[in-house]
């Protein structure tokens, strides 16, 4: 400590006491903006969700030539990312990669810019522990998930998707970092395209937004619910998902059902056994659908597939009475999330049966599906007409890149 500095602090300390306090009021200050602003960008960021999807869409195509938007929305992809026509799930393969890389370092560090200040002394280690102190939604679980390695869906006998694992907040860390950024640098002029050295984050990932092996990429299932009537037309479900219940997407309508790729149990012996996309889809029907809590275990999956409604499920796709179709992956642009895109087409009996009981409201946000017949929810009317009325200002990109799909392939789907 050099003489004018101990001088300083001795003087505020023996004889300038108004000083010292005042420092320390004004340090305390300091804290508390930092953590308001956090507050308020991630409240700026619900309210122009969907606008920033379109800005960092438009940011990403303009990048990265073949990356291109689905069907008109902000849902991207490029031939890398879908085969050539929809496929039948089971025809998806899956793979164990027991070792996984770190990870990029600079996009690490660069994510960690603009956190807030966790106290006089540091700033918030991470966007997920700033998230869970200051912001925290309802949903919000350091849960194990699958983390994309490697996706070749032209592979020969079908498309390949390599996974490892890594914790859940591995990709807030990056995803919502990324998002935030995105705000705080458009916030003065919403509606114009920032440059990028005002998204520094951004910008290490724009020559490739997937960088599988150089950030994480933990991907969730987005399925778009079809209930195909005995005239051959379809109807569909969307949730909305409610403010501060989820950490992504609040207030947009999103697919129904839609979750992480994770195993059903914070066992590692259970991973392997639930690297099945199939059986994510039935546990976020269960919860989305029928209310029921999310599966979490500790020794195990302690999910009994035998059981309904699972079995019904099981049972469905066996006799073709349902179909469940994967599109490929999109990346949803404003957080550079992937979503694994698939399309189930349940007859209209078996679906009533199966969700008889289905709920108005889970721990994710509200059903929305039309009219409602003794309990039994009939859906929207999957018709282009019927989609163009949707809110577009309200849809996130995995739900409006879903229904332009389903309408593409309708006649594939509702034969």
């Amino acid at each position: 400590m050099g003489a004018e500095t101990g001088l300083g602090i001795l003087g505020a300390v023996t004889g300038v006491g108004g000083v010292y306090f005042g420092w320390r009021a004004l340090d305390k200050d300091a804290v508390e903006k930092s953590q308001a602003a956090f507050r308020k960008g991630r409240e700026d960021l619900r309210e122009r969700f969907v606008q920033l999807c379109e800005t960092a869409a438009d940011l990403h195509t303009a990048a990265r030539p073949g990356l291109e938007r689905i069907g008109g929305t902000s849902l991207l992809w490029e031939p890398a990312m879908h085969p050539p026509a929809p496929l039948p799930l089971s025809s998806v393969r899956t793979e164990w990669q027991a070792t996984a890389p770190p990870g990029d370092a600079g996009i690490r560090r660069a994510a960690r810019q603009g956190l807030p200040r966790e106290s006089r002394w540091q700033r918030f280690e991470s966007y997920s522990s700033a998230l869970g102190v200051l912001a925290r939604p309802a949903l919000f679980e350091n849960r194990p998930s699958f983390r994309l390695m490697a996706a070749d869906w032209q592979a020969a006998g079908g498309p390949l998707l390599s996974f490892s694992r890594a914790p859940y907040f591995d990709l807030v860390d990056q995803k919502e970092a990324v998002a935030h950024e995105l705000a705080r640098a458009t916030r003065a002029a919403p509606h114009r395209i920032p440059a990028w050295r005002q998204a520094p984050l951004r910008r290490l990932m724009a020559d490739d937004p997937l960088s599988l092996t150089r950030r994480v990429v933990l991907p969730s299932v987005g399925t778009l619910t079809v209930r195909r009537t005995p005239d051959g037309n379809g109807t569909f479900f969307l949730l909305l998902r409610g403010k501060g219940l989820v950490a992504t997407g609040e207030g947009t309508y999103g697919p129904l059902p839609a979750g992480m790729f994770q195993p059903a149990s914070l066992s590692p012996l259970a991973h392997r056994e639930d690297l099945d996309l199939w059986r994510t889809i039935m546990r976020e029907y269960n919860e989305e659908f029928l209310g029921a809590p999310d599966a979490i275990g500790d020794s195990g999956s302690q999910v009994d597939y035998s059981q309904p409604p699972y079995n019904r499920m099981n049972a469905a796709l066996a006799d073709g009475s349902l179909r469940v179709w994967c599109l490929g992956m999109g990346l949803e642009p404003l957080n550079l999330a992937v979503c694994i895109l698939t399309v189930a087409v349940f007859d209209a009996d078996v679906f009533d049966t199966i969700f008889a009981r289905a709920v108005e409201h889970n721990d994710e946000g509200k059903v929305v599906g039309g009219l409602r017949s003794q309990g039994t929810i009939t859906g929207l009317p999957l018709t282009a007409e019927s989609i163009a009325d949707l809110p577009k200002e309200r849809m996130s990109s995995p739900a409006a890149g879903l229904l332009q799909l389903a309408v593409q392939h309708r006649a594939l789907l509702l034969a």
